[in-house]
């Protein structure tokens, strides 16, 4: 079984799975193993990032019936694969992305201020009303800890309790948990947002987990500020 790391540019992909609707990193990659080794395998990634939404350390298994060498692999598919998209490790391992996964961490960049930053455009949420930052980080606060998060979920989930590990910020979100719904990550940060702005009052967050409503929480902060970061196992 082999297990790489990707890294990758969302702008131009329809997130990490294969749809009909236009280029995924899932569809990509597989692509390229078939070029190279002439077999037909399907990827699997720790994480199914959305639409527009970026990678640092993607983690990804597939298995082959011939033997390959992990190092020559991870050089023919880099030279065939789009250049937004890198093999960044390749090694054979035994292991399932998601079920031997202990938890994630997602990284969200925000661009504070009247102006946006033009270099940074592509790759973080560009927020220009003024927001006050202490009262995000004390929000934060209420989020730790295991809570059923159907309010920050977009979709219906059949298990929606979640461990949050700890929320870091500082201009910048590091977000860490044991896993997270669909959508989760950017509605926590929107969340944060709106308080920060005076959207939403201080104290809400306990309220909104309890209403179990996605309406009562803030608005979901677009995908191109989000990066999964890593998955520790």
């Amino acid at each position: 079984m082999f297990k790489a790391i990707l890294t990758y540019d969302g702008t131009r992909y329809f997130g990490w799975q294969k749809t009909k609707n236009g280029p995924a990193i899932q569809g990509e990659l597989e692509k390229a193993i078939a070029l190279v080794t002439g077999e037909s395998t399907m990827p699997e990634a720790a994480s199914r990032t959305d639409r527009g939404v970026h990678a640092k350390a993607q983690v990804v298994q597939f298995a082959l019936k011939n033997q390959v060498q992990p190092h020559r692999l991870q050089r023919a598919l880099n030279a065939l694969l789009p250049s937004d998209i890198r093999v960044l490790e390749m090694v054979l391992e035994e292991f399932h992305p998601t079920l031997d996964a202990k938890c994630k961490e997602y990284h969200y960049n925000l661009d504070i201020g009247p102006v946006q930053d033009p270099i940074r455009r592509l790759y973080s949420w560009h927020f220009y009303y003024p927001i006050d930052l202490v009262k995000m980080k004390i929000a934060t606060l209420d989020l730790i800890g295991t809570h059923d998060f159907t309010a920050f979920s977009n979709i219906e989930e059949k298990n929606p309790i979640c461990t949050v590990e700890s929320i870091i910020f500082d201009g910048h979100f590091v977000v860490k948990g044991n896993r997270f719904l669909y959508k989760m990550v950017r509605n926590i940060v929107g969340t944060l947002v709106y308080i920060g702005c005076g959207k939403l009052p201080p104290g809400c967050i306990p309220e909104i987990l309890q209403s179990k409503d996605r309406k009562k929480a803030g608005v979901t902060a677009p995908a191109h500020g989000l990066y999964l970061h890593e998955v520790f196992y």
